[in-house]
């Protein structure tokens, strides 16, 4: 019995779902390299990838149910299907600094100049508020700190 390539894929997860379809439907399929490309899956490229094969008297009829799934097109995307996204607002730039003093006056100086600096790509006035707020609690970190200390 002589065999036929019908296939060849790239990946070895689309060649082993693409010959479970094929056997599902009554095909006999060979995926060549599976256990190569399973254990080594840098090689798959320099394998060639994965060829199926099928018996030749199958082959035609293998090739075009292959070609049936592999070519179809997906789906168009409705209205009910696309995530409405909101312009970013001023607000955004707002609770930033917010968030940056909450977590300036909470966790230290560190938390808030993260945020803080994130916080100047959009307006200057938040990031030097921010910035004035960090090295503020800084300073009364390092009063509390000496204070504690006795120095």
């Amino acid at each position: 019995m002589s065999l036929t390539e019908i296939a060849r894929f790239a990946d070895l997860t689309e060649a082993q779902i693409a010959a479970s379809r094929l056997r599902a439907e009554g095909f006999s399929v060979l995926v060549q390299n599976e256990h190569w490309g399973a254990a080594n899956f840098m090689m798959s490229t320099a394998m060639g990838g994965f060829p199926l094969w099928t018996p030749a008297g199958q082959a035609e009829k293998a090739r075009a149910l292959v070609e049936d799934f592999r070519g179809g097109e997906p789906p168009a995307l409705t209205k009910d299907d696309q995530i409405p996204r909101d312009p970013p607002s001023a607000a955004v730039g707002v609770a930033r600094t917010g968030l940056a003093l909450f977590l300036a006056l909470t966790f230290g100086w560190a938390a808030g100049w993260l945020v803080a600096g994130s916080a100047g790509r959009r307006s200057p006035l938040l990031a030097i508020g921010g910035w004035v707020t960090t090295i503020l609690c800084g300073a009364w970190g390092l009063l509390m700190l000496m204070a504690w200390l006795g120095v």
